[in-house]
């Protein structure tokens, strides 16, 4: 009998310990190569490394870059990570640097994608894409070629699915269509076509003067659209606007991942579009 009580409760002790292993690597950290700043550049890893590194996104898609605050889950990957891939405007963020220091990895490469423009508009998504293939092959010289190759195949199809969106714009006639938007959002909205007469920052740093300079602008224009930035903040300015002028509010997002199911730069773009698009036909059955 005693035998059999001992069996039992190493046959017990076994399955804790089965369990518990089982539910730290649940709640465990995925392992990482390369912390990314956005979800754009991961995006853009997992598509040119193919597997051969691995990434893991610091900035949330849906939250404010230099509004994230820095989690002890964010230290621990980037203290076991071989190098940090940030945007050029992420340099000098707290919550960047502030990551670095408590990471304490004295072996992490810091790599700055130096692009301007919006990257969701197909020209600047097609040479980040090659940026981040050529900082790659730095790394990780063996695979170089492999990366520039896979580079130029994604560089390819980003341009034609962005004369893809090109075309539907176009049929959908927003050429010269007068718009406000955030001004994170300015260089996609002029890429699409629309023509933008202002831009506006974060809704919480406008006073009331600057939102009646924007209400005047948009009423001398005449503007269908006002364009928000999802990751700007919950306050919606187009909406707070709509009384006051004669233009339809919408909000879109400057990630991949903003929206549910945009996890990809294709996908991200068509929302966006389809969103775009929307509030115009909603524009021009009430005023146009």
């Amino acid at each position: 009998m005693r035998r059999k009580i001992l069996i039992g409760l190493a046959i017990a002790a076994l399955v804790g310990i089965v369990v518990t292993v089982l539910v730290l690597a649940q709640h465990a950290q995925p392992s990482a190569d390369i912390m990314t700043g956005s979800s754009f550049i991961t995006n853009i890893i997992q598509d040119v490394a193919d597997g051969k590194m691995e990434p893991r996104t610091f900035i949330p898609p849906g939250v404010c870059p230099g509004h994230y605050d820095v989690k002890p889950s964010d230290i621990e990957a980037l203290a076991n990570s071989k190098a940090f891939f940030i945007h050029n405007y992420q340099q000098n963020y707290e919550n960047v640097t502030g990551l670095i220091e408590a990471a304490e990895n004295p072996n992490l490469i810091i790599t700055v994608i130096n692009i301007t423009g919006n990257w969701m508009a197909p020209p600047v998504q097609a040479e980040a894409v090659d940026k981040i293939a050529q900082a790659l092959g730095q790394i990780d010289q063996e695979n170089a070629a492999y990366y520039e190759g896979k580079a130029a195949e994604r560089a390819q199809a980003i341009l034609d699915k962005g004369e893809e969106v090109k075309n539907t714009l176009q049929g959908a006639r927003v050429e010269g269509v007068k718009v406000i938007c955030a001004d994170m959002q300015q260089g996609f909205v002029n890429w699409a076509g629309f023509d933008v007469v202002a831009t506006f920052g974060r809704p919480e740093d406008l006073s009331p003067a600057d939102v009646t300079q924007l209400i005047t602008e948009a009423e001398q224009a005449g503007v269908a659209l006002v364009i928000d930035n999802l990751q700007s903040g919950a306050t919606a300015l187009g909406a707070a606007m709509e009384p006051d002028i004669e233009a339809i509010p919408v909000t879109i997002s400057n990630f991949p991942g903003g929206f549910e199911n945009t996890e990809t730069w294709e996908k991200a773009i068509d929302k966006n579009v389809d969103l775009l698009l929307e509030a115009l036909n909603e524009w021009r059955g009430q005023y146009g």
